[in-house]
This record gives C-alpha cells, structure tokens and sequence, in this order.
C-alpha cells in the first residue's frame, strides 16, 4: 500500500488486483500471492506490481519517468576474449538507496524470478547486484582459467573456478550452462576485486547488506536486447524505493553503450484499428485515458487518426499496437464488453483432431509422462545427422537468421532429444512427450507441403530398453481403441538393430519404436540411455474412428 499510493482492503485488493492481469492465489496472515504471467516482468516484484497497480485504479496516472545521470568515471571494459562465451553486458548504479530488510529480500526475489522467467535459467541473462562503495572502477569484463581463485557468496574461503562448479549449490546447479569451456566468464574491479563469476555467483567482498547504500547492477548474457530489457526492469524497480539512477559507460571492443537507457520508447496508435478490434466506439479522450491507467503518456502525431504512445522503459512486452489494444482492453474491463454473436454463417467449433490430441495428451500423463512444447523450426544436423538417419527433402527458411534454425522439422524425436540433452542437469528418470506437428514435403497439395501431427515420447534413465518402451507402446494402443496392430522388425539409423520395431495396422504403418543407438546418444552428448517412440496422429485418429 506504501508503494501504491492509499490504503485498501484485502477484499478491494482480491478484486481489483486480477483485473489487471495477474492470477490471485490467495491471502494468508497479512500476505498475499498472486502469479504474474510471462508477459509482465515488471511485475515480479512488489515494486513493479505496487507501480502497475497504482496507475490502475486511478493513484498515479501516467507514464513514470526516471532521471539518469552521467556515467562521469564510471567505466567499463568488455575484453574481446569474453565474446564467444557471454558477450554483452549493461550496468547501472543507484545512489542514496534507503536500504531496509524489505528493499534488500525484495531484491533478491526480483532477482530470482527474472531468472526463472525473462532471463531463461540464466542461460539467456543474469543479474548481478554490488555494494558499490567497495568498487574501483575501471571494471574489465574478462576470462579467467579454472584455476583462478576468489571468496564466492556465502563461503568462507576462496576456491577456484572449477571448484564453485563442483562444490558450490549455485555452481551446481548452474554449471551446465559453462559446460565445456576451460576459461569462465568474470568481472574484475581497478583493484583486482572479483565482483562475480557471471552467470553463477556473486563474490562475497562485494556483497550487498544493510548498511549498503550505493548499488551497482549488472546484466550479463548472450543476447544483448534481453540484457538491456532486464537491466531497465532492475533499475526501475529497485529505484521506485529512492535513490537516484546513475549511468555507466560500457566500451566493447568495436563499440560503446551508455546504460541504463530508461528513456520511453514511442509507439503510433491507430485509432480506427483500436476501434475495429476492441468493438466499441472509444473517443481519443477515452483511449488516452486508459492508456494512462496502463502506465502510459499519450500525444498527439500530427496525423488524423492516430496518436503517439510513449512506452515505459520497463515494459519488454509492447513490440506493436496490437499490444497497446490490449492495454486498453484491460483498462476498459473485459466485464464491460457486451457479448454479441458474430454475423456469420456457421458456428465455430474445435476440430476433431485437435480434440483427439487432448485425449492423447491426457492418455500420456496418465503414463507419468511431462509434457514438452519444442520449436518447428531446426537444422538438418539435429534431424538427420545427429540422428544418423538418411536426409531427406524438406521446407528450408529462404533467409535464415541463425544456423540453429533453416528447416521445418519433419519428425519430433529429434526435438525431444535435444529436450533430453539441455536437460542433463535435471534428476532422473525423464520421462517426456510432445504432440505437435511437423511438415512434410506433398506435390499434389496446393503449397507443395503439408502439415502432419504427431505424439513421441521418450524415456531415459539408466534402465530403461525397448522392453519398457514396447509396454508403453502396448499400452498405449489399447487406452485408445487400436486392435488387430502387429509389429515388425525395423531398420532405422537411430535405433539399435534389433531393437526397433514399426507399428502397422493391417499394412498401414502408424509409428514406431525402439533403443536409441548409442551412437546417436553420444551424438546429442547424453550418458543416459533412451528408449523412443513416434507416432503418426492423424493415421490413429482414421482407425479409431473407423472402430
């Protein structure tokens, strides 16, 4: 309530509060928790919610805007060695900060959520947090070997690189990020202070505490809009408590960055587009209205038709206008839209092998199996030559941007592979599943391609063979009414002779399953083995409707 700006009852709050966009789950001895979806990061923190909510039901309408002062001899240098590994970095700092009890397990759980989230584990991004009166800048953003020493957070001694990845909970659990390289990541003061092992572990001679009140952030990653992104919700939300932003200059080798840049960026609304789509006859008083209540300031653009919208800094998820619709939408309240039946000639209903895909989907739960959603977009390496397969035709990306992904994939066992291999980190037995689609190349279509659905699963710990993949396959087909399959004997690259068979009802092939090769295994560097299966939907769907 300090941060929104009035007092309220838990009941007002109960009731408001999820009409912002936010899931309630409950109040307990002065506590609430709500779940902030994915699209709202800024929210991850009682500062950033309190913000929202306070535009929301009137207290401070408005865009927020944040002052930041000049880096002055606030450097610092990105060697080019740290390119290939962790590239990009964005700092600021924050003077005069009123640090409490509150302010600091705050910022330890804005910190953690982000890397949950936004930051991807802390493969994509992850955040560091300083006292900054225990720094000299110049700082360098280097490498150091696995033998190089320092006191990492909350450890008594200093000890090597290698060891925090072997001994330390953080470097444990993180380590798989850094697998492979034999020089990390590290950040250096002028006085050879280690301010942190990006993206594993602080160092206890920097630490934050209560009687801190100059900070320093930072954002490290492999994607520097993410980076920068992450660095302005930090910087934002920890300086809604006081403080004043100061900017850090940031040189890379072919190039120079100020950060933070909480500026707001600006967005052209189109008012009969927001018309069309909301289906109610808002005035520009009106959208500029509930534009203020989601935490905007809106202009006008010189055009008929259209305003200028200017976007918090803070707010990653505004990419097109359609995302300011939305804002409008929630501000208006969906309970005050009117239902209305649309003027067409039929009435929409979900296909049927979209429902049947649900049954599938329950039916492999049931199999203690987690689902697993993976992108269509590959590479021939991971669908053929990881998987030891033939390569065949298929869909390619005209103008790729990234060699991870320049094809459509054509089956999912390889998808779920590279699932079981960023995955080695995680505890045993695995069990998972996916039921999507792929494309397949079809001349007598009008595209020349068609797309398939498919269900695989795949299970791998340490005694897993095709005994048990077969009884799931068995167990599958009788949950869901398949009668009169045989199995045959299959010759498939990926699969160990001998133990793979395919599927087939009368002569229709519908899957197959198998002991994944250990050559393939080595391939996706797994140490696990893993038995397979995949499954044609479409072809299961005809033979049970035939039943």
């Amino acid at each position: 309530m300090k941060f929104v700006g009035t007092d309220l009852s838990i009941t007002e709050i109960a009731e408001a509060l999820p009409m912002l966009g936010v899931a309630w789950e409950g109040y307990h001895d002065g506590e609430f928790s709500v779940e902030v979806f994915p699209n709202r990061p800024d929210m991850l923190s009682v500062e950033g919610l309190a913000r929202a909510f306070s535009s929301f039901i009137g207290i401070r309408l408005g865009l927020r805007k944040f002052e930041v002062e000049p880096p002055a001899d606030k450097v610092t240098r990105v060697e080019k060695k740290i390119s290939p590994i962790r590239p990009y970095i964005g700092m600021a700092v924050i003077l005069d900060f009123p640090m409490q009890e509150n302010a600091l397990l705050s910022m330890m759980q804005l910190q953690e959520k982000l890397h949950i989230t936004h930051c991807r584990r802390r493969r994509k991004a992850s955040i560091g947090i300083y006292d900054l009166d225990t720094i000299g800048f110049p700082i360098t953003y280097t490498t150091k070997p696995a033998d190089f020493k320092f006191r990492p957070l909350e450890w008594d001694s200093k000890i090597t690189l290698r060891d925090i990845l072997l001994k330390h909970p953080k470097g444990i659990e993180y380590a798989h990020i850094l697998k492979g390289l034999d020089r990390y990541p590290i950040l250096l003061d002028n006085n050879g202070t280690v301010l942190s092992m990006p993206p594993i572990i602080n160092s206890e001679d920097t630490k934050v505490t209560l009687n801190t009140t100059n900070l320093l952030i930072d954002v490290t990653g492999t994607h520097l809009k993410t980076v920068l992104e992450v660095l302005n919700i930090v910087t934002s939300n920890i300086a809604e408590r006081g403080g004043r932003i100061g900017a850090v200059r940031i040189l890379y080798p072919d190039k120079e960055l100020v950060t933070p840049d909480m500026n707001p960026r600006s967005l052209a609304l189109n008012i009969r587009y927001a018309r069309k789509l909301l289906g109610i006859n808002l005035t520009v008083k009106d959208i500029e209205m509930y534009l203020k209540k989601m935490g905007y300031e809106v202009k006008s653009s010189g055009k008929r038709d259209e305003v200028e919208v200017l976007v918090p800094c803070y707010r990653t998820d505004i990419m097109h206008q359609i995302d300011l619709v939305e804002d409008i939408a929630i501000a208006y309240g969906y309970s005050n839209f009117e239902p209305e039946l649309p003027s067409i000639s039929t009435i929409g209903e979900e296909d049927d092998i979209e429902k049947f895909s649900h049954v599938l989907r329950d039916l492999m739960v049931g199999f203690n199996m987690q689902e697993v959603i993976t992108f269509y977009l590959s590479n021939e390496k991971k669908l053929f030559r990881w998987m030891e397969v033939p390569v065949e035709p298929l869909v390619k990306t005209s103008n790729p941007k990234t060699e991870e992904y320049t094809v459509l994939r054509t089956w999912l066992l390889p998808s779920l592979m590279e699932v079981l291999s960023r995955n080695q980190h995680n505890e045993y037995p695995q069990r998972i599943f996916e039921v999507d689609d792929v494309v397949i190349l079809d001349e007598k279509t009008d595209t020349g391609a068609r797309t398939e659905r498919k269900l695989a699963a795949a299970l791998c710990h340490a005694e897993t063979g095709f005994h048990e993949i077969k009884g799931l396959v068995e167990s599958f087909l009788k949950n869901i009414g398949i009668k009169g399959y045989r199995f045959e004997e299959l010759e498939k690259g990926c699969f160990i002779t001998g133990r793979a068979a395919k599927v087939l009802v009368e002569q229709d092939e519908i899957g197959y399953f198998g002991e994944i090769h250990p050559k393939v295994l080595e391939n996706w560097g797994l140490k696990m083995p893993v038995s397979a299966m995949e499954f044609s939907v479409d072809k299961i769907y005809k033979h049970v409707k035939e039943i």
